[in-house]
């Protein structure tokens, strides 16, 4: 029986890439609209040196290597450029300690620094060997993410329950707490390694109905506020980082299998 359209487009081994490549540029280019960093994904303090020519670079480098990923020959430098920012905007959130935010802020970006690192694995001259440990340490990197993102849900339960769309039906706590727990089921599931590719499959349907739901509605009755542009794009990002862990973890167990 031959796979369906729609199957061979799941079953792309570069799907993953293609996707976080769309989701970056989206990003870059509503930080570039915005002209500066956006505050609640990349904190850097409001006095450091060069911060708006270093925004525009930013945001420059996220359009360019998120193009990289859907060409071939340009991916692994792409992937290694999306490490890079990434983890700089992960440091960022160090000077800005309060509440559960850091934490949360931290774990999204390095969530998509392994999904990016599973590009670079996969391309990389050690690859071979990576493939040895590369999609477990990828599967506990994100899952440990993913924890984090559930007890932001339960910690921050206000804010969440003001990102609920109100024509949602039931309550705006049930969804928070719903939301959360799905959170912890995706990290649970990598940590343990027990339906793994499959809750990356969940946890980026959840991803979606988030950015569909919860930022773009608000992005399109308000286009001219580019925060809600970049809310709804770093909601895709994570969403392809964890696609790419599930691809690198199905991609690796199809190699033992050979």
């Amino acid at each position: 029986m031959r796979a369906g359209p729609l199957s061979r487009i799941v079953d792309d081994p570069w799907l993953g890439a293609r996707m976080l490549g769309f989701s970056t540029v989206c990003f870059g280019i509503a930080c570039f609209l915005q002209g500066d960093f956006t505050i609640f994904w990349q904190p850097f303090p409001e006095g450091m040196p060069f911060r708006q020519p270093l925004a525009f670079l930013s945001s420059t480098l996220l359009v360019l290597s998120g193009a990289g990923l859907f060409f071939s020959r340009t991916r692994r430098i792409a992937a290694i450029t999306q490490i890079v920012l990434f983890l700089a905007y992960a440091a960022s959130w160090l000077s800005v300690f309060r509440s559960v935010q850091p934490w949360l802020g931290i774990a999204e970006h390095l969530a998509t620094v392994a999904g990016a690192a599973t590009v670079w694995a996969r391309l990389s001259p050690e690859s071979a060997r990576l493939w040895h440990f590369g999609p477990t340490v990828a599967r506990i990197a994100y899952g440990c993410c993913s924890i984090v993102f559930g007890l932001a849900h339960v910690v921050a339960l206000e804010g969440t329950m003001s990102m609920v769309p109100a024509w949602l039906p039931g309550d705006a706590m049930f969804w928070a707490l719903f939301t959360g727990a799905g959170h912890l089921a995706v990290g649970i599931a990598l940590i343990v390694d027990r339906l793994a590719i499959l809750a990356t499959r969940l946890g980026s349907l959840m991803y979606l109905c988030f950015a569909a739901f919860a930022w773009l509605p608000g992005a399109v009755t308000h286009p001219d506020q580019w925060l809600r542009w970049a809310g709804t794009a770093i909601t895709l990002v994570m969403l392809s980082a964890l696609w790419l862990v599930g691809d690198y973890l199905r991609l690796s167990r199809q190699r033992n299998v050979e």
